[in-house]
């Protein structure tokens, strides 16, 4: 069985790859970063250069695969990001009715079943209405907020032991560690026996809030840091300080509001529990992240 996986070098799909590697899975990687998944090809794995955004690509470098992990990354620079993370959709189904693959694992998000009014989500939204019109049989895996999102604000917390964020430090999530997601992932893609349309939520193992989780990193680098609420021109100003777009970080704002609301939550009644605690992350995942960063 062939599995082809794009962005494999990345926080879900790096771990993935390895997860698979392990299995015995012969895979196909697509990469625009052929030195960053060297150590892959050195197992055996075969690595197709190439841009995502190219359709003729994605077809060409899945040919043979039975088994695809797609995630949508999005391109943070460009004006409209809904328009984006649909062609990249349609290259995806393109791929997919092309090559007959018969299986694929959809990385989406929890809220995904909302069409609008949860920011970059909604985008993923069309994704999985864009895939399942190829036939295939298709598990969305949609995880809630990362934890590894913290690493956006390795800058602030640093210089002011700050986390800042347009929502209150009242707002529970049940954040999950993306190491999490890709061993679900890996386990969905080896298994041979499902069929139709599925959808599997994903959440971490505890509802913290974001004044908890702010004050839990912070004990982890042993730091006072401190969730900050701050207004959505603020957030907005930061974003775009980061080279993010306009249109994307009104996005932004978007799902936090989404968030603060409520409006991000599973649309099961029994999503999957995943085992890494926020605490552990900190300790084991964050604390190491950012002191390589800090120096």
């Amino acid at each position: 069985m062939k599995i082809a996986v794009n962005t494999p070098n990345g926080n879900i799909g790096k771990p993935l790859t390895k997860h698979l590697l392990d299995a015995g899975a012969e895979l196909i990687l697509l990469t625009r970063s052929p030195d960053k998944v060297k150590p892959f090809a050195e197992r055996g794995a075969a690595v197709h250069e190439g841009n995502l955004s190219d359709e003729s690509f994605v077809v060409e470098a899945t040919r043979g695969a039975d088994v695809l992990f797609w995630l949508t990354a999005g391109d943070y620079t460009v004006d409209d990001l809904r328009a984006q993370q649909n062609m990249m959709g349609r290259n995806a189904a393109a791929a997919i009715t092309a090559n007959k693959i018969a299986r694929v694992v959809d990385l989406s998000s929890i809220g995904a079943q909302h069409d609008s009014g949860t920011g970059p989500i909604a985008g993923l939204h069309d994704v999985e209405k864009i895939l399942e019109k190829t036939g295939a049989h298709i598990t969305h895996l949609r995880p809630g907020f990362f934890m590894e999102n913290y690493f956006m604000y390795v800058g602030p917390i640093a210089s002011e032991g700050t986390v800042f964020l347009p929502l209150p430090g009242s707002t529970r999530l049940a954040m999950i560690a993306t190491a999490d997601i890709a061993r679900h992932a890996a386990d969905r893609l080896l298994d041979t026996s499902w069929t139709g349309r599925s959808v599997i939520e994903l959440v971490g193992p505890e509802e913290v809030t974001f004044e908890d989780a702010a004050r839990t990193i912070g004990g982890a680098i042993g730091k006072d840091v401190k969730h900050v609420q701050v207004t959505e021109d603020q957030s907005r100003e930061a974003i775009k300080a980061m080279g993010i777009s306009t249109g994307v970080a009104n996005l932004m704002n978007e799902m936090h509001a989404a968030f603060a609301a409520g409006k991000v939550v599973p649309e099961g009644p029994n999503p999957v529990v995943a085992t890494m605690t926020l605490e552990t992350f900190a300790k084991n995942v964050f604390r190491p992240g950012f002191e390589a960063m800090t120096g």
